[in-house]
């Protein structure tokens, strides 16, 4: 089956490398046009110029998801492009490492923000938008939008596996979880699906320093049954499954890319 996404808008957060890049090329090439978000506008540009290179439909814009003024500034700027939004995949995110015993509390604050209350600053917006609820005089009962779809991407760190000096990073992704699935309860009255894909290690800047250490690398293998770590592209495949009809009957559910390292 060919998953196709022609004619719907998409916004991906944090889009301007590794998973987040991936996706938006992904839901790009099946015929959306993507939103391509990070906080970083040069690197946001510049994978909505490749997607656009490519033959695709994409503009990139800065905002910093734990701003809701920003993340209204995200979604204005994307519905007066397309008229229109039907997908949001929240995937920004940052990863301090920290020992719990020397954490900062800026440290910890700045990841329960990007990580977590971004999730649902752009949830609760998409989301309106998505229901036909534009602002605080519309009614939930009277909501009649045409529906849509939210994917979370959160991480195995948050639900199964700890991640030395990353109490923080475990903690918001463990959070976008537990929310995701009372979203998923609250919005399926509007016609709005929402899940949660959970990557294991995934070749991706943020792991490539700990990549060029063979002990490292050895000991990820030896644990996960496939035998590698995963790439971007992989993570962005099963989003592109959870955005399409293939999944219209899936919601509330976790999707763990792993290579097998988590089961159960």
């Amino acid at each position: 089956m060919e998953l196709r996404l022609d004619n719907q808008v998409a916004i991906v957060t944090g889009a301007g490398q590794g998973i987040g890049a991936a996706i938006a090329h992904t839901l790009a090439a099946a015929g959306a046009r993507v939103a391509v978000n990070d906080i970083n506008p040069d690197r946001a540009e510049h994978v909505a110029a490749a997607i656009r290179a490519a033959g695709g439909q994409a503009v990139g814009i800065h905002a910093d998801v734990a701003n809701k003024f920003q993340c209204a500034h995200l979604v204005d700027t994307t519905r007066a492009e397309w008229d229109r939004l039907d997908i949001l995949v929240n995937n920004a995110a940052v990863e301090p490492a920290r020992p719990i015993m020397k954490m900062d509390e800026w440290d910890w604050q700045r990841t329960i923000d990007v990580n977590l209350k971004g999730v649902f600053f752009m949830s609760q917006l998409c989301g309106r938008v998505m229901a036909g609820i534009f602002d605080k005089r519309d009614s939930v009962e009277d909501a009649h939008g045409p529906g849509g779809v939210i994917v979370n991407i959160a991480s195995t760190a948050g639900v199964a596996t700890p991640l030395a000096d990353r109490a923080a990073y475990c903690a918001s992704k463990a959070g976008v979880v537990g929310f995701a699935r009372e979203c998923a309860r609250e919005f399926a009255q509007y016609g709005i699906r929402v899940n949660t894909v959970l990557p294991g290690i995934i070749d991706t800047p943020l792991t490539e320093p700990l990549q060029a250490q063979p002990e490292v690398m050895e000991r990820w293998q030896k644990a996960i049954p496939l035998g590698r770590i995963g790439l971007a592209q992989e993570v962005a495949d099963a989003v592109l499954f959870l955005c399409s009809d293939a999944s219209r009957y899936i919601t509330g559910s976790t999707l763990t890319v792993d290579g097998g390292r988590v089961m159960g």
